[in-house]
């Protein structure tokens, strides 16, 4: 049996700084994007998740084998084997996320074009400066209709998972490897279940 994999090399992180225009008519990968985002490693993408919480309910209920059964719950013994009435409480879903580290480039990657307002330039142009948490203009400067699409393409098998409407919640941790290493920052980011997909060739 051929069992085929997928390495990292053959995954693309891309961002848009833009609502993306999602439709029918194309695949996650074929929607326009700002840019590849290639100075990423260690990424994971965490999908929604459900919880499930048992709910005691008064009563048994005797069964047999059959009409989706698998345990008989009744017994030829002086005890029958019957089973306390119970329900499944579903509990809502979490956000898709990604998680990851940038190499650092001493540039604006797209965490900062995601996570942050606009910036001030400043000493003549020569810099921009950002402000995190500032409620009086970056809060809601903060792009929020962005977007986010890793794509993974071993050349036999495809798969995308594409996150719009993408809040960064975590920039930090801005540290190198090592004492001969590169400088790195880990970056989160969520968007609600409604607003992530992920897709399979066929």
């Amino acid at each position: 049996m051929t069992v085929t994999i997928i390495q990292a090399r053959h995954g693309t992180l891309a961002y848009c700084s833009s609502a993306v225009t999602w439709d029918t008519a194309a695949l996650i990968d074929d929607e326009t994007f700002t840019g590849n985002i290639n100075e990423v490693k260690n990424l994971t993408v965490t999908l929604p998740e459900q919880s499930v919480e048992q709910v005691p309910c008064l009563g048994a209920t005797a069964q047999t084998v059959g009409a989706n059964a698998r345990t008989a719950g009744t017994a030829t013994g002086i005890i029958a084997a019957t089973f306390q009435n119970a329900a499944l409480d579903m509990k809502s879903f979490t956000n898709y996320k990604f998680a990851g580290t940038l190499i650092f480039t001493g540039d604006e990657q797209f965490a900062h074009v995601l996570g942050l307002d606009a910036g001030t330039a400043w000493k003549t142009a020569t810099a921009h400066r950002y402000a995190i948490g500032n409620l009086s203009s970056g809060a809601w400067a903060k792009t929020l209709t962005g977007a986010l699409r890793i794509y993974l393409n071993n050349g036999s098998e495809k798969a995308s998972v594409g996150m719009s409407n993408v809040i960064i919640t975590k920039m930090g941790d801005i540290k190198p490897t090592g004492a001969d290493g590169h400088w790195e920052m880990d970056f989160e980011c969520e968007c609600l279940p409604k607003d992530g997909a992920i897709e399979y060739l066929d």
